[in-house]
């Protein structure tokens, strides 16, 4: 379980980590008793990241992986939620994982726009059918 405050508002977002099967990988790599505190570091200060710093850190990371410059870390948040609005979780659930203490905010990072149109041409069809007795 990872419990964390937030950086821009600080409320606590929580996870169990046993059901985010990347990260259970990526911790195991990490000796059980360095297991406190921060696990992404700045290895040449010793310490958490300064605000900006990993940011610039992961494009130099990005670019050397072919990464587009249009690509950002924080794309991952949003392919999150809209990975778990596409899969039918409850908005309000999504917005409570994410943090965020507005459901605009959580609307505004999902990206799910195909899955939403296509879960409402699937409802359409299946309305028909049943309408016609297919």
């Amino acid at each position: 379980m990872i419990r964390k405050a937030t950086t821009k508002t600080g409320a606590f977002a929580a996870h169990d980590l046993k059901l985010c099967p990347l990260v259970s990988e990526l911790v195991a790599l990490i000796p059980p008793e360095a297991r406190i505190g921060p696990v992404i570091v700045d290895e040449s200060a010793g310490r958490p990241y300064a605000e900006s710093a990993y940011g610039r850190e992961w494009r130099v990371v990005a670019r050397a992986a072919g990464v587009p410059d249009d690509v950002w870390n924080m794309d991952a948040r949003a392919g999150a939620i809209t990975e778990a609005e596409d899969a039918g979780a409850d908005l309000d659930h999504i917005r409570s994982a994410a943090a965020h203490s507005q459901t605009a905010t959580t609307q505004r990072y999902s990206r799910g726009a195909l899955g939403k149109s296509r879960h409402v041409a699937e409802l359409r069809i299946a309305h028909r059918a049943a309408k016609n007795g297919s």
